[in-house]
């Protein structure tokens, strides 16, 4: 006879070794052990007490109160066949032991119920998703005066209705239909048909978001459309709280360029601390790297509540206040109680050890920060904030920005980059490789600890009104510590550097830069960590000393500025945009857009500095070496951020700075005309005289006018040569004997100077014979799909659009998928 009293609590004193085993993939925090679910699924709607032993999966809404139902529910078994497999796993003596080998053949089958059952319930949803499709396609549109929908002064927004129940159709990540929630006048809800799939599936409302506009992820169908009409933002309705994470996912894959902001349920119960609504939409949240919004009503309520009792303008502040969400043992950051008891259990002063670290330097602290935060039993973020407020004490917060706090959770560098570039192409009209590159460039500035070139951002126009301000001002709201520096003076730019390492963001560069060389000599210093220093005497006495350089730095202006400085540039080319392209105005982002950005920026730093530090990316050959230097650190970023991220970097290098004739100096100029002028005369020898006229018979040319409005001179020649070994020589012209150059002088300038011209195509095209356009020529078409299973426009489709046999009328807004 079992003993189920003694397997329990002979299993509670071994919960942290059975967990894994039997769950694997989870984690311990706290006092549970948190993990995908039941049936070993991913995400962390199951929870175990490991003290307790109860379990709950809020995911498939079943649950336990001890090890051993725990076991029979992830086995698929009977009690007493769950305890006994607990028996042999900890070795109790029973009087019968069951041996190993009745001990695998008891797993054997407990797996193989587990997979029939499984399969089961998939062909039973199959089934279920077949009739749920039929009802759908022979249910008419919703009516406007459906109770519930008046009930709630809700509009329709493309449900149907099937007698005196709405149809709220519950589709997967591909638009498939798979089952039905019905609404009933009074308000019941239910899944239909039975035995349907529901985890995964959702209703979206409204259209596709516009570049870098948030998406909001809602429990109930209500809901969702009060957030919606409240906010036009696009909203998915998971329908469960357990639901929340798994459409959080589908959605930030489908929209990665795109902030995913759950907006949870407050389902507080009196006399309790329990909160299931917040927990599930903290969960889901986390899971993203997205934002929590919450209704704020001190009520049990949700987002509807919020819009009946307080209008339309307190849930767009709702929405729009969404912070990270935070581990609910926390709130703010702080550690949790055992973990700052943890910290003086071994000795350490928590107020004495954050003194001491407010008072040293900044790279002092980061070499200090993560032992110290260990050795106090807290995390890295928290004593980040505690010294910081401990610098307010000490009169040191006078820097000119804010330090950003590393996002409190783990970022995805993939989805990170994806949602910069969306807000770059939201707010400026540019190419796409100008925004990836913008993006790159702003991920540097956190990475400066660990990258070993700096390349400066150079943002040109032909002209004014280009969006080069909006561009840098973009910028700064996304770069590490980034101050404004227009119209500074050589001396202020060296010392801000040396003492707060900032990001230097420099405007209007064409009008004070051009004469002053020794600001661009210390800018040009700052190029490479190794020569990023200059030398100046200080004081009385004159002492020489040393002063910092390194760092990241941004230049706006327009046109062509000094050649020393594109050449050590990624050059970020802008036009006036045109009547039909539109942009948001920045002064119209959500408030905590780009704080949230810069937050995620600073944990990828934090978390990805060592991999990026020893990344070493394929660097295009067709670059030449400066180039391959400049975007050296930004291929590292690529190739870490992982996806299709290097491949993107990559393209925009060789778009950008795959032709050497934007950064062409007047020398290389002067050579590459001689060159052409040697081949058109087909000459191996020219006189003075005859190559200065040459040079000058284009009058689009610099020569004709280069000696201030007049043709450039032989003395003036002959020291432009003269800096790569050239220099003129008496030739032979007949039976004349003038100054001149052989062609022989010139070979290894313009090998070493000028780009070779490309090879030919091996295959030239070849004329088509019947008629036909060349490939080139031939026009794409993107004509309507008609699918008489899905009516809806897909959000990831590439065709133009998708007819319905069954359209709705125009009165009434379709769904469409997000």
């Amino acid at each position: 006879m079992i003993d189920f009293e003694r397997v329990n609590s002979a299993a509670l004193s071994h919960m942290e070794s059975l967990l894994p085993e039997l769950l694997p993939g989870g984690r311990i925090s706290g006092r549970e052990y948190q993990c995908g679910d039941v049936t070993g699924g991913p995400g962390r709607s199951m929870s175990v007490n490991i003290e307790t032993g109860k379990w709950s999966d809020f995911a498939d809404t079943v649950k336990g109160g001890d090890p051993i139902s725990l076991v029979a529910a992830v086995h698929g078994c009977e009690q007493g066949e769950a305890a006994r497999w607990l028996e042999s796993w900890l070795g109790i003596d029973t009087g019968n032991p069951t041996s190993r080998k009745e001990f695998e053949a008891m797993k054997a089958e407990a797996a193989k119920r587990r997979n029939d059952r499984e399969a089961k319930e998939r062909q039973g949803q199959q089934q279920a998703a077949a009739k749920a499709r039929k009802r759908w396609e022979a249910a008419p549109p919703a009516n406007p005066a459906h109770p519930h929908l008046a009930k709630k002064n809700i509009n329709p927004h493309g449900t149907r209705q099937e007698g005196d129940k709405l149809l709220v159709p519950m589709r997967d990540e591909f638009g498939g239909i798979w089952a039905l929630q019905t609404i009933g006048p009074d308000g019941g809800k239910l899944f239909s048909p039975a035995g349907c799939r529901t985890k995964g599936l959702y209703f979206s409302i409204g259209d596709k978001p516009q570049p870098g506009a948030p998406v909001c992820i809602v429990e109930g169908f209500a809901t969702g459309a009060a957030i919606h009409e409240a906010t036009g933002h696009p909203v998915a309705c998971a329908m469960t709280a357990g639901n929340l994470e798994a459409v959080a996912r589908i959605v930030k894959d489908k929209l990665p360029g795109h902030p995913v902001v759950v907006c949870g349920d407050d389902d507080r119960r009196d006399g309790t601390d329990k909160n299931p609504g917040i927990e599930a939409a903290t969960k889901a949240a986390l899971a993203v790297g997205g934002l929590l919004a919450l209704p704020g009503m001190d009520i049990k309520s949700d987002f509807w509540d919020l819009l009946n009792e307080r209008g339309a303008d307190a849930v767009r502040a709702a929405v729009e206040k969404a912070v990270p969400a935070e581990n609910q043992h926390g709130g703010q950051g702080e550690a949790p109680a055992e973990d700052q008891e943890r910290g003086q259990e071994v000795g350490v002063d928590p107020a004495a050890m954050v003194q001491l670290l407010a008072g040293l330097s900044p790279v002092e602290y980061e070499l200090k920060r993560k032992a110290a935060a260990e050795a106090l039993g807290i995390r890295a973020t928290a004593l980040d904030r505690a010294v910081k407020e401990a610098k307010k004490g000490q009169g040191e917060n006078d820097l000119p920005f804010d330090e950003s706090d590393p996002w409190p959770v783990p970022v995805n560098p993939n989805h990170l980059l994806a949602d910069i570039t969306g807000t770059i192409q939201r707010f400026i009209v540019c190419s796409k490789e100008v925004a990836h590159t913008v993006v790159l460039w702003s991920a540097m500035t956190w990475f400066m600890d660990v990258v070993q070139v700096a390349p400066l951002a150079v943002i040109t126009a032909p002209e004014k009104r280009c969006g080069k301000s909006q561009l840098l001002f973009l910028l700064g709201r996304l770069s590490a510590r980034s101050i404004t520096a227009s119209s500074i003076s050589p001396a202020a730019l060296y010392r801000a550097i040396d003492a707060w390492s900032p990001t230097l963001l420099i405007d209007e560069a064409d009008a004070f830069m051009k004469d002053n060389e020794e600001l661009r000599g210390i800018i040009n210093s700052g190029h490479t960590r190794d020569s990023a220093y200059v030398i100046r005497t200080v004081g009385d006495t004159f002492t020489p000393t040393k002063f910092n350089t390194w760092g990241a730095k941004a230049i706006a202006g327009i046109g062509h500025i000094a050649d020393t400085l594109m050449d050590r540039a990624v050059i970020l080319e802008l036009r006036r945009k045109l009547p039909h392209e539109s942009v948001d105005r920045l002064r119209y982002a959500e408030p905590n857009l780009f704080h949230n950005l810069r937050s995620r920026l600073a944990r990828f730093a934090e978390d990805y500095s060592e991999k990026v530090r020893q990344a070493r990316p394929p660097l295009p050959a067709s670059l030449n070496d400066r180039a391959q230097d400049n975007w050296e650190p930004l291929l590292a970023i690529a190739m870490v951020a992982g996806g299709q991220w290097l491949e993107i970097g990559t393209s925009a290098a060789l778009k950008l700075s795959g032709t050497e004739s934007a950064a062409q100096t007047i020398g290389t100029e002067l050579l590459a005309d001689i060159q052409e002028i040697f081949e058109a005369r087909d000459t191996d020898r020219i006189s003075t005289a005859d190559l200065i006229k040459a040079l000058c018979e284009d009058d689009e040319k610099v020569w004709s006018t280069y000696n201030r409005g007049n043709p450039i001179k032989p003395r003036q020649l002959a020291n432009k040569l003269k800096g790569y070994g050239i220099s003129s020589n008496t030739i032979r012209l007949g039976i004349t004997t003038p100054k001149g150059f052989m062609r022989d002088q010139f070979s290894e300038a313009f090998s070493r100077y000028l780009t070779p011209p490309p090879l030919p195509s091996a295959t030239p095209p070849q004329p088509l014979t019947d008629g036909r356009l060349p490939v080139a020529d031939a026009k794409q078409r993107c004509g309507n799909v008609a699918d008489k299973n899905n009516d809806k426009l897909l959000f990831n489709r590439n065709c133009c659009g998708v007819a319905d046999r069954n359209p709705l009328p125009k009165d009434n807004k379709v769904e469409v998928e997000i």
